[in-house]
């Protein structure tokens, strides 16, 4: 499965990025969500943002899952890891 980086917009008022990273990593991992899985997650308290690295099966995969988690998104990159040699 192809692999992205989602970065947040600024969250809502009041929201906790801690809290709101933590709540959508667990929903995804629970497998709930079907075509994508959490790799990894990040916040930002200063910023008020989150992001997250996740498989998934496409950017509207990602994009409607992140709206069920009531996250605005900012940008969904396509990303490929690189190990160094």
């Amino acid at each position: 499965m192809p692999e992205y980086i989602v970065n947040s917009a600024i969250l809502r008022s009041g929201r906790d990025p801690k809290a709101c990273a933590q709540g959508a990593a667990k929903m995804l991992a629970s497998g709930k969500i079907k075509d994508i899985q959490e790799k990894a997650c990040y916040c930002c308290s200063t910023e008020g943002r989150v992001a997250f690295v996740v498989e998934a099966a496409s950017k509207d995969a990602v994009l409607e899952a992140m709206e069920k988690f009531d996250i605005p998104v900012a940008s969904i990159l396509d990303v490929e890891e690189v190990t160094p040699r």
